[in-house]
């Protein structure tokens, strides 16, 4: 980040002039420029509240005009020829919308700065993403990965959030109502419970108590060779399922943003309602993603406890 440009700026959450060595970024929708620790103690950009009116950035300072360039004051000490004695010159920063660095609209029509608006926290790292599959790239979100279904509602994807945590939720309780499963989690539970109360105060008695447990739990797994299959059978679906996700997310994310905001082009009735729209509707939902946690942990959770009393 070029500092100097901000000299004598303002950061607007701490109200301080930037100096030349401040970390410094600015906000993808505006240019703002902020404190980098500012910005994250914040959590959005200081001048938020005047998205929606299509506000963009100025430097309290302007350049000079053209005039004042061809002309610039001349001291009045000033010998020419002299060594000591520099000509002054003035200098005309240029300040650019930071959304400058993209193509101002994708292949679907949609603009830049609108896509920006609505999905908001995380906009630059998704343009990115977004400009590299329309060029036929492939790019990988490691977040939907890590969290599948619960990163697209994260999103508003619901629809497609739902579908992945109903698959996560199958996988997830298979192994539920396959007998050798149960009986192989049991029984690793108890060894569980014995690992935990090794006496160590005797080392060669320890460590014949360790080896005793990897014993059992072999034996365990040797006596139930189908709760062992059914349980790498279901972890290596649940990979294949993250690895999907990290796969589609961003080109089913770019199409989500495209169809909604196209939705809100066609219905909003003013420029002023559609850019309200387009910030409002957008965005991410963190309620939601942590009631769809919560939900599929209460399900598991009763379908266990049903599945108990039907294997019995």
């Amino acid at each position: 980040m070029d500092n100097f440009r901000y000299t004598n700026e303002t950061c607007p959450v701490c109200n301080k002039n930037f100096a030349e060595n401040d970390d410094i970024v600015v906000c993808p929708l505006c240019g703002t420029p902020h404190h980098r620790d500012c910005y994250k103690k914040n959590g959005e950009c200081g001048n938020a509240e005047k998205h929606n009116e299509g506000y963009i950035w100025e430097p309290t300072v302007a350049p000079l005009a053209k005039e004042e360039e061809e002309k610039p004051e001349i001291p009045q000490n000033f010998q020419g020829g002299a060594e000591n004695q520099p000509i002054p010159v003035s200098i005309d920063f240029q300040f650019q919308n930071p959304l400058s660095a993209y193509p101002p609209e994708f292949q679907s029509g949609i603009k830049t700065i609108d896509e920006a608006a609505y999905i908001q926290k995380g906009a630059p790292s998704f343009l990115n993403k977004f400009f590299l599959e329309e060029s036929g790239k492939k790019t990988f979100n490691f977040w939907a990965f890590l969290l599948r279904g619960y990163w697209f509602i994260y999103r508003k994807m619901y629809k497609l959030g739902a579908l992945f945590l109903a698959i996560t939720l199958a996988l997830s309780i298979i192994p539920l109502f396959v007998p050798q499963c149960v009986s192989l989690s049991n029984e690793m539970n108890e060894i569980s419970k014995k690992s935990q109360n090794l006496d160590y105060s005797n080392i060669d008695e320890a460590q014949q108590q360790v080896n005793d447990i990897y014993s059992s739990m072999f034996n365990a797994m040797k006596n139930h060779p189908v709760g062992v299959a059914v349980a790498i059978v279901t972890d290596l679906a649940q990979l294949a399922l993250a690895i999907y996700c990290g796969i589609i997310a961003n080109r089913k994310y770019k199409e989500h943003v495209e169809r909604e905001i196209s939705k809100i082009n066609a219905s909003a009735q003013t420029e002023d309602l559609r850019r309200h729209r387009i910030s409002t509707e957008g965005g991410a939902s963190f309620g939601y993603a942590v009631l769809a946690c919560l939900g599929v942990q209460v399900l598991v959770s009763v379908i266990s406890l049903i599945s108990s009393f039907l294997i019995k």
